[in-house]
Parts: structure tokens; sequence; C-alpha cells
């Protein structure tokens, strides 16, 4: 008798919390497509984890379903916020909490109105105490070892608060590689093409060069093919374009794929990737899924921290 009075409550539960990141992450990942039109890309029981999870398209929405146990840690929904409003990404990021916590809540009056098997009054109560409870913890503004709450990005939208994180040796060296890859080729200035094309040729493992090049050759010619002019050595500072620091200004947002104490390159040339008008974004080769693709080339290499 004790073993059903407390075992069949603790399997509800664990059945109900794969049930229950379903709907939160869809509250985010619905009004996500209809204010974007555009693809959006959701994981669940992961936090971006793409390499262990089964893949499913519905239309513009892209789903990762995580191999292996139901016991999911969390989920997350991605999105461009590039051309939604603050009140849009406030909707989103509401959606998540208020949809799951308003189906379990009608889903359990449902039981309690057509009088259903006791059994399936106990599961929609417990999803229902699930969801609000979830509603609590996701809303309060913090950061776990992950990710920002729900409601931490939220204060954040409303107040203008930047996430502040620290740039790493190796991205600093790159930004001043971008710089003398612009004055080589002739240019006046350094935009995303000049952040590129330095990451090419840094040192580093996880360069994007391996990526999108079959050998030096290919990668040599695709350089010289950006030439402007001859080397201006005596050029002293460039100015940044727009779009460049733009994507400065985005890339402590890309921490939500895998939160890292310091920013590295991946996470800016993942805020590059989701900019139209980048100029890593125009001139990359083979640019379909390019977010993704940068996705699964970092986590190969652990780059992103926790998934």
């Amino acid at each position: 008798m004790l073993v059903y009075a407390w075992g069949l409550p603790l399997a509800f539960s664990i059945l109900a919390w794969p049930i229950l990141i379903l709907l939160h992450e869809l509250g985010h990942a619905v009004p996500a497509l209809l204010f974007t039109r555009a693809r959006v890309t959701m994981y669940l029981g992961s936090y971006g984890d793409s390499e262990n999870s089964w893949r499913i398209q519905v239309g513009l929405l892209e789903i990762y379903l995580k191999k292996g146990s139901i016991l999911w840690p969390g989920g997350m929904c991605v999105y461009s916020s590039q051309d939604t409003s603050k009140a849009q990404q406030a909707i989103i990021l509401i959606g998540g909490v208020a949809v799951s916590l308003a189906i379990a809540t009608l889903g359990f009056y449902g039981t309690l109105m057509f009088d259903l098997h006791g059994s399936v009054k106990l599961y929609m109560a417990l999803l229902t105490l699930l969801a609000a409870i979830t509603l609590i913890t996701n809303l309060a503004a913090y950061e776990t070892e992950r990710m920002a709450t729900d409601g931490l990005q939220l204060k954040r939208l409303i107040t203008g608060e930047k996430a502040v994180a620290p740039l790493s040796p190796e991205l600093q060296a790159l930004i001043a590689q971008s710089r003398e890859v612009a004055i080589d080729l002739g240019y006046n200035y350094i935009s995303t093409l000049h952040l590129f094309l330095a990451d090419c040729a840094m040192p580093y493992h996880y360069s994007l060069g391996k990526l999108f090049f079959q050998d030096e050759e290919a990668q040599q010619a695709f350089y010289e093919q950006h030439r402007v002019g001859l080397a201006n050595c005596n050029a002293g500072s460039l100015p940044l374009t727009t779009e460049f620091e733009e994507a400065l200004r985005l890339t402590p947002t890309t921490q939500r794929h895998g939160l890292c104490e310091v920013l590295h390159p991946c996470h800016l040339f993942l805020a590059a990737s989701g900019m139209p008008n980048s100029e890593f974004s125009r001139v990359i080769p083979e640019p379909t899924n390019l977010p993704q693709r940068l996705l699964t080339h970092y986590r190969a290499f652990s780059e992103l921290g926790i998934n």
C-alpha cells in the first residue's frame, strides 16, 4: 500500500516532466514562429545538443529530441530576435511558463468536469503542480550554470541590462588579427568578413577554415578573391562596420547555447550568423542553415560549454 501511495505519484511525476518541457518550449516556439516567420529551433531534453538527438522538421519548426532517458534536464528554444520588438520578445519569454501552466490547469479542470479515472486526475494534478513550480523558478531572475532563466532574460529586456562577460584571449587575438587582414587586403574598415578570414588562419583547432574549405589552397583562393587593393602598411586604427559592432553587441546573447564564463570566437560568429546583414553570412561558402552548422562544428570541439 505504501509503495502504491508513493510509487504512483513518483512515476506520474517522472512521466509528467517531459510533457511539461514540451509544453514550455512550445510556449516559446509558437509565438516566435508567428512573430518572425523564420526558422525556430526547439531542443527537448538538452540545452542545444543536436548531435545526440533525433531531428524532426515541421515546417519552419526544427525539433531536436534527446536520445536515451526521458529524465530530461530541460529544454531550449532558439530563434532570431533581429526583427522582433521588445513586446514580442517579452511574449515569447513569458509564453513558456504561461502556456504550460494554462494547458495543465485546463487539463486538470477537464478531468474533474468529466469525472475521469482517479489516476488521470492524479496525473493532471501533478502536471499542474509541476507547471506552477516551474513558473515560479523560471520567472525568478537568476543565472544557472547553463543559461539565464526566462525571468532574468525578461528583466534584461525591460531594463536594457546586458549580460556582461569578458572576452577570452582567443577572441581578443582574433579581433586584433581581423584588423591585420583588412589592412593586408586593402580595406579602410573592418567587417565580419575580415573576422572570418582571420579566423580561418588562426592556429586554434576549431578554426572555421576546417569547416568551409577542403584545403589550404581553396582557403587562400577565397582570401585573395576578397582583395580590393595593395596592403596599406601605414594604416592606423580602422573603424568597425555597423554590422561588426552589432555582432559584438549581440555576442553575449549567444551564451544561451552553452553558458561560458568568458566569450570565445564561437559566440561572436554565432551572433553574426543570426544577422541577415552581416558580411560573414553574405560571403560564407554554402550559407544554408549556417547557425546550426556552426553549433555542430563548435560542439565537436567542446567550445560552447555545458549542453
